[in-house]
């Protein structure tokens, strides 16, 4: 439920439109697993089918807070077909571990452990996290969210205020790793441009262990060079 992704059926085929290759593999993954996003409707409900249970659920999406490259985390809030609200939020470890609610530690640890181990193989990985929302708090936080949206006086700041309001006290799901695949040949003309002397920086908003492999597979790096790493503040 926590992305953008439009539906188009075709000869009694679900097809996925997505502006995001990581939504587009993680509703792939779930539809492959037996949860089926099937769409979401002019009136905001989202259906959701479950193959292995067979059931068909539908949630009220209530609002969207986009993902941004300042806030590294996108979140929706839906109404459950047993009427709570739910804050769905997915976004990168650095960001979404410091809003998780206390007492999860070993859960956390555990799930790093799986992190590390995804990004050293070179892909790119993402927390879901997710919490129950009081209705009285959620009105009370859907005037100012819809407040800041209607603002033409700071709005990105005005919406980044209002959403760090909801987005804590989450309740870790899991993570995934999702490959990103380089274009053909992008590390055989790297090379060529690099023997013809020009520098090549690239600059990767990934974990220091996918950034290492990212630039081993585009041939930016190689094993003979000495490998410097400055991760301090």
């Amino acid at each position: 439920m926590c992305h953008t992704i439009i539906v188009e059926n075709k000869d009694n085929d679900i097809q996925y439109n997505a502006s995001s290759p990581d939504e587009l593999a993680l509703a792939n993954a779930a539809r492959y697993f037996g949860v089926i996003f099937q769409k979401r409707d002019s009136n905001n409900m989202i259906k959701i089918k479950n193959t292995l249970t067979g059931e068909e659920d539908k949630y009220e999406l209530l609002n969207v807070i986009e993902f941004t490259s300042t806030r590294k985390r996108m979140s929706v809030i839906v109404r459950s077909p047993d009427n709570k609200i739910l804050c769905m939020t997915k976004g990168a470890d650095s960001i979404i571990i410091p809003r998780l609610l206390p007492g999860q530690e070993q859960l956390i640890e555990h799930t790093v452990s799986f992190l590390e181990e995804c990004a050293n193989e070179g892909l790119r990985t993402l927390l879901i996290a997710q919490k129950e929302v009081d209705p009285d708090f959620y009105e009370e936080w859907n005037k100012k969210y819809s407040n800041a949206l209607s603002s033409f006086k700071d709005r990105q700041k005005q919406i980044d205020e209002v959403s760090e309001i909801i987005e804590n006290d989450f309740i870790l799901i899991g993570s995934t790793a999702i490959e990103d695949k380089l274009q053909d040949n992008v590390g055989e003309v790297i090379s060529f441009i690099k023997q013809a002397g020009i520098k090549l920086w690239v600059l990767t908003g990934d974990k220091i262990e996918t950034a290492i492999n990212i630039g081993f597979s585009c041939e930016v790096l190689d094993k003979e060079m000495e490998i410097f790493i400055i991760n301090e503040t």
